[in-house]
């Protein structure tokens, strides 16, 4: 077999045993960011972990008489007919820290205030059940909060409710609850309500559109807020580090009724027409370094191709063992990567890995190739690679149109500069 081809042969071996290192690199990000989720849930344990709420529900035991002339004992469960909620997230400027892992916290301040009117959904109860018994002594408002843990404080100051609020049942979230006034007249009258909390969260905050008509505004400090859940904003605005989003939502646009019997509205159905915002952050190291991994294989694969066509161009023999070091070290180039970014980030990381990298393979193929000229151009050769592979790394919207265009160009210059090898004669 000719030598050429022997050595092809050689170094595709090398490079498919390279394949072992890189997969333990790809499950050791894997846990790295399996930790990370630990870590996150550690903190929300303590202070509160994504967040859901709405407005208050009203809770009214009815009695009435069936066809088999049966008393029945229910609970009317009625949600406000108007909403509005005026809500400032504070993102905490001090994030709360588990080993390397940071956690953004934020406290939320929620004003809700509104209206109940059952008298439509009074005449809709009574066609179907007939005459009915209210039981208004025993009535209650219940509030609906995703993470009872992460509730600071709650202030009512309209006239629905009177006592304190203590955790409830009755809706298909966790619920706080307090007794209503028992001189309201409910069914005659409109009921209002102003309602002031604070909760404690993390990671996300999002609303149940808990009314007949729902306005929601939301105001905070985060830079960089993601809408991606349920109904987008109507209105939104991010700018020096804040952001401000507004809401509306009809009963219309959920799939569960404005009052119903007993029955808890499934959850699957509330998680379906909630919407609020996410915490996204900034940089999200391990998803960039298990990017990178990911493009390992090409780039080890583009720079063993470029040694091959160089020692064939320079007429300089290079052993298989010494691909095999040169791949361990662009490999080990990762691990210094997730190594550092934990500590320093990921664009300083990056940085300092490639610098030493590029360091490294210039001595070694100065001593490979003989020739300095060789290793200076090998070693920018290796910067403007993992230049371009951090392009690919920290683009999201043209990572697969500069992938495309680079190694598009990449292996143009390789087949130009190797045009006039004759591989039949190579030795």
């Amino acid at each position: 077999m000719h030598s050429a081809l022997k050595k092809g042969y050689a170094v595709i071996a090398v490079a498919l045993l390279l394949l072992i290192p890189l997969m333990w690199l790809g499950s050791l990000v894997r846990e790295r960011t399996i930790l990370r989720e630990q870590a996150i849930a550690a903190v929300a344990r303590g202070w509160g972990g994504r967040q859901a709420l709405s407005g208050p529900v009203l809770a009214i035991p009815i009695t009435w008489t069936n066809d088999d002339k049966r008393v029945q004992t229910n609970t009317w469960y009625v949600l406000p007919d108007s909403l509005q909620l005026d809500v400032e997230m504070v993102v905490q400027p001090e994030r709360r820290k588990l080993g390397v892992y940071e956690v953004p916290v934020y406290v939320a301040r929620i004003h809700a205030k509104g209206e109940f009117n059952l008298a439509r959904a009074h005449a809709k109860l009574a066609a179907s059940t007939g005459t009915i018994g209210f039981d208004f002594e025993h009535s209650h408002l219940l509030l609906p909060v995703q993470d009872l843990r992460g509730v600071r404080k709650i202030e009512v100051s309209g006239p629905a409710a009177v006592g304190r609020f203590e955790p409830g049942t009755g809706l298909a979230v966790p619920t706080l609850s307090a007794p209503m006034r028992t001189d309201a007249d409910l069914i005659n009258h409109g009921q209002p309500f102003d309602l002031t909390f604070e909760i404690a969260g993390t990671q996300s905050l999002a609303f149940w559109p808990l009314a007949h008509e729902n306005h929601v505004n939301l105001r905070g400090n985060w830079s960089d807020p993601g809408f991606a859940r349920g109904l987008l904003p109507v209105e939104r605005h991010v700018r020096n580090g804040r952001f401000d989003a507004s809401w509306q939502a009809l009963d219309l646009n959920r799939s569960f009724a404005t009052s119903w019997l007993d029955a808890a509205v499934p959850l699957n159905e509330l998680k379906e027409s909630e919407f609020g915002v996410d915490l996204v952050a900034p940089v999200d190291l391990y998803q960039q370094v298990e990017r990178a991994v990911k493009y390992a294989e090409v780039f080890i694969c583009l720079s063993f191709l470029t040694l091959f066509i160089w020692e064939h161009l320079a007429r300089r023999p290079v052993h298989p063992i010494q691909y095999g070091l040169l791949g361990l070290a662009l490999s080990t180039f990762f691990l210094l990567l997730l190594a550092l970014a934990e500590h320093v980030g990921f664009g300083i990381a990056y940085l300092v890995a490639t610098a030493a990298l590029c360091s490294l393979l210039s001595v070694y193929l100065a001593g490979t190739l003989r020739s300095a000229r060789a290793a200076a151009s090998s070693g920018g050769y290796f910067a403007v690679l993992y230049g371009f592979m951090y392009l690919l790394v920290t683009s999201d919207d043209y990572a697969l149109l500069a992938g495309a265009l680079g190694l598009f160009v990449i292996l143009a210059i390789a087949m130009v500069l190797t045009r006039k090898i004759d591989w039949y004669q190579a030795a």
